[in-house]
C-alpha cells in the first residue's frame, strides 16, 4: 500500500513537472492588440489630455482647441506631464501651472481635474506612482469598450505606461493617442518626448494599449500677422495664445510647427489627416526602431492639412470664445 501511495505521489509530482515545462515553453496567447478607429462625425468624445504644457506652446494651442470642442470632446481632465531635464525636479508642477494659467484665460477655472503625473521611470517593470497615473486608471475603468477613453498623450508618455504597468486591464477601455513625431520613420524614433522617458516608449510599443501613432505636425507653421488677425481678437484666450508666441523669439518664426494642435484636430475632423496601419515595432534603447518587431498593429497618422487644420482652430475659437462677451458653448 505505501509502495503504491509513493507511485502515485511520484506519478503526480512527475505530471506537475511536465506541465510547467509545457506551459513555460508553451505561454498563455497575449491578449490580442486592438486597431483603433477615428472616432466618426457626430460621436461625443471621452477625453483626457496628457500634456507638458509648460515646454512647448503647442501643447498650449492643443489644450485650447480641445477646449473650443465641447460639442465634441466631454473632458475628463488633465495630467500635467514631466519634460525631462529641460523641465528639471519642478516640471511636472510647472505643467501643472501651465494647464491651470490656459484654464483661467478660458474662463474655466476650476472645471476639470489637473492631476499631477509621474516624473521618469527608473525600472522598466515597476510603474511610477502619481496622482496622475491613478487619476488615468480611473477614468479608464470608467469607460467601456463602446465608449473608451481616449488618452491623448503630448509629451513623454510615462504616466500611460504607468497606468498600464498598474492595471493592464485598462486597454480594453482606452485609446492612447501619443505624440512621436519623429520624420524618419520607419528607421528612427528620434523625438524630445521619447528621449525624455525612453523606456516609457518601450513599453507604450510592447503592449496591448490601441495605439495611434501622431508622427507628423511640421507643417502647423503660422505667421504671426495670421495669428494677430484671426486668433488674437478671440477673448481673453485668443489673446493670451497670441501674445504668449512674444516670449520667445522661435515662437514667433513663420516656420515653428505647432505640432501638438494636430493631435486634437484630428479627432474632430479625420479628413484632415492620412494614416496607414503598421505592425507595431520595437523601440531599441539607441531610439532605433526595430520595425514590425512589436506588438500587433498600430495606426500611424503620418499627415495633417495645414491650412484645414488652422482653419478648424479659428472656428472654434471665434464660436467659443467671440471677441464680444458671450457664453461658452457647451
Amino acid at each position: 500500500m505505501k509502495t503504491r501511495r509513493r507511485f502515485l505521489l511520484s506519478t503526480t509530482a512527475l505530471t506537475l513537472v511536465a506541465l510547467t515545462m509545457f506551459l513555460q515553453a508553451n505561454p498563455a496567447p497575449a491578449a490580442e492588440r486592438v486597431v483603433p478607429q477615428l472616432p466618426p462625425p457626430g460621436e461625443r468624445v471621452r477625453l483626457l489630455i496628457d500634456t507638458d504644457a509648460a515646454c512647448e506652446i503647442d501643447d498650449l494651442y492643443a489644450i485650447a482647441l480641445a477646449l473650443a470642442s465641447q460639442d465634441r470632446f466631454k473632458i475628463e481632465g488633465f495630467v500635467a506631464a514631466h519634460f525631462g531635464d529641460a523641465g528639471g525636479p519642478r516640471g511636472i508642477e510647472k505643467s501643472v501651472a501651465a494647464v491651470h494659467a490656459l484654464l483661467e484665460k478660458a474662463g474655466l477655472a476650476g472645471r476639470f481635474p489637473v492631476k499631477r503625473g509621474a516624473p521618469p521611470f527608473q525600472y522598466s517593470t515597476v510603474p511610477v506612482e502619481a496622482d496622475g497615473v491613478d487619476f488615468i486608471i480611473e477614468r479608464a475603468l470608467a469607460a467601456d469598450e463602446k465608449a473608451p477613453l481616449w488618452i491623448v498623450s503630448l509629451g513623454a508618455c510615462t504616466d500611460v505606461a504607468s497606468a498600464w504597468l498598474k492595471r493592464p486591464e485598462i486597454a480594453r477601455r482606452v485609446v492612447v493617442l501619443w505624440h512621436g513625431r519623429t520624420q524618419f520613420w520607419p528607421e528612427k524614433c528620434w523625438n524630445f518626448n521619447v528621449y525624455n522617458d525612453l523606456k516609457a516608449v518601450r513599453l507604450l510599443f510592447t503592449s496591448d494599449l490601441p495605439l495611434m501613432l501622431f508622427d507628423t505636425g511640421t507643417d502647423l507653421t503660422c505667421p504671426m500677422a495670421e495669428s494677430e488677425q484671426r486668433l488674437q481678437p478671440q477673448g481673453a484666450l485668443g489673446k493670451y495664445l497670441h501674445e504668449f508666441r512674444l516670449r520667445n523669439a522661435w515662437f514667433q518664426s513663420p516656420t515653428k510647427g505647432f505640432f501638438d494642435l494636430g493631435d486634437i484636430a484630428v479627432l474632430l475632423d479625420a479628413s484632415l489627416a492620412k494614416w496607414e496601419i503598421v505592425p507595431a515595432p520595437n523601440v531599441n534603447w539607441d531610439m532605433l526602431y526595430e520595425p514590425g518587431q512589436g506588438r500587433g498593429r498600430i495606426v500611424r497618422i503620418h499627415s495633417i492639412a495645414r491650412d484645414g487644420t488652422f482653419e478648424l482652430f479659428y472656428r472654434k475659437m471665434a464660436v467659443a470664445f467671440p471677441s464680444s462677451p458671450g457664453k461658452l458653448n457647451q
